[in-house]
C-alpha cells in the first residue's frame, strides 16, 4: 500500500471516529450500512459494490448461512 493511500485512510478514519469536522475523501471514510426499504438501500448491494471495487478483501463474520452467502457467490467469483 503506498503512502498516499495510507494517509487517505488515516484521514478517513480520523474524520469518522475522532473529528467529524475534518476533511476526508469519502472513499476512505467508513459508513454505517443498513437496509432501508424507504430509500431502496440494501446491505447486499453495498457489499457487492465494495467487493467489485476492491483490490483485496478480508471478511470476518460471527456466523453465515447458505442463504446469506448464495447471493454473493457470483460477485465473489468476479472479485
Amino acid at each position: 500500500m503506498n503512502a498516499n493511500v495510507i494517509n487517505e485512510l488515516k484521514s478517513g478514519l480520523s474524520a469518522a471516529y475522532i473529528n467529524g469536522s475534518s476533511a476526508a475523501n469519502l472513499a476512505y471514510k467508513p459508513a454505517f450500512v443498513s437496509n432501508n426499504p424507504e430509500e431502496g438501500k440494501k446491505v447486499i448491494s453495498s457489499v457487492e459494490d465494495e467487493l467489485l471495487r476492491c483490490e483485496e478483501f478480508q471478511i470476518s463474520v460471527a456466523f453465515i448461512t447458505m442463504g446469506g452467502v448464495t447471493p454473493l457467490l457470483q460477485t465473489l467469483k468476479r472479485a
